[in-house]
């Protein structure tokens, strides 16, 4: 495990992606800084020195993208700012803070090319996360496609993302409803230890990923369809041990098959050598 992060700090959200080498995790950080100067997002957030209280934003914020992003990926982050300023409003009316801001999103290892879709959830995510200054429950990792209503789509890798999530420790899953039959194909021993919700609206997604006593509550009922929640399956021996052993050639027991038996020879008797003393 090579894990950026321990434990993801406000602005921070773990998402996973498909690459020629298979599945990877890949980090979305968030940060902003308001026209007053305070800053956050981060593993500290930093206060302005004076701050109006009651002042309104005017819309006037604005967002930097970076971490070498292929163009469906930059449409995949002004998705995720548009819908989380709505559901900002939605959930906190007097927290303008992804309207007035200047933000910077980066998606670290920026020598290394990435495009895709499936990061609509993650940036999303991490942008709410650097707005209401809270951190995501331990060990949470999510995939999926988002659209401008919220719906959240099916994505693709799903065998080598929930490997990769394995890898480094990740207990919780977020994945698009749509992937759930996907997801029951992969061996029981890829998903020890994983426990997957398959959502459909963002509703879900935040409902799931924010500690309900840290964060303000959903104004109504989730817009998508039920969550479908899978378990970890049941203890189970390593695949591998499992195969080397069926490998094996069994070593059949010892029998008696009438074989001639000579005995030891006693001391005298022809053919054995004696020590006179």
């Amino acid at each position: 495990s090579e894990r950026l992060y321990i434990g993801t700090p406000p602005g921070v959200v773990m998402g996973l992606a498909w690459t020629a080498n298979g599945g990877a995790t890949l980090y979305v950080e968030a940060r902003g800084r308001l026209p007053c100067g305070r800053v956050q997002g981060g593993m500290a957030s930093l206060k302005a020195e004076s701050v109006q209280n009651g002042q309104k934003s005017n819309g006037s914020g604005h967002m930097q993208v970076t971490g070498q992003l292929g163009s469906v990926m930059s449409e995949s982050s002004s998705i995720s700012l548009t819908y989380a300023r709505l559901f900002m409003r939605e959930l906190d009316p007097e927290n303008s803070f992804l309207d007035a801001a200047n933000i910077h999103l980066h998606v670290p290892e920026g020598a290394t090319p990435k495009d895709g879709p499936s990061a609509g959830v993650t940036m999303t995510s991490a942008l709410l996360s650097c707005a209401l200054e809270r951190s995501l429950k331990a060990d949470v990792a999510m995939t999926g496609e988002l659209t401008l209503m919220g719906k959240v789509l099916k994505v693709g890798g799903i065998k080598e993302k929930v490997i990769a999530a394995r890898r480094e420790g990740v207990k919780t899953l977020v994945l698009p409803r749509q992937n759930e039959a996907e997801y029951l194909e992969i061996k029981e021993y890829l998903r020890a230890g994983l426990t997957a919700h398959f959502v459909d609206h963002f509703d879900d997604v935040y409902s799931l990923i924010f500690d309900a006593s840290e964060v303000p509550r959903l104004p109504g009922p989730s817009r998508g369809l039920p969550v479908i929640s899978v378990e970890p399956p049941a203890a189970v021996e390593d695949q591998a041990v499992k195969e080397k052993e069926s490998e094996m050639p069994e070593t059949p027991e010892p029998t008696d098959t009438g074989s001639l038996k000579i005995p030891t020879p006693l001391p005298g008797m022809p053919g054995q050598r004696s020590e006179v003393p």
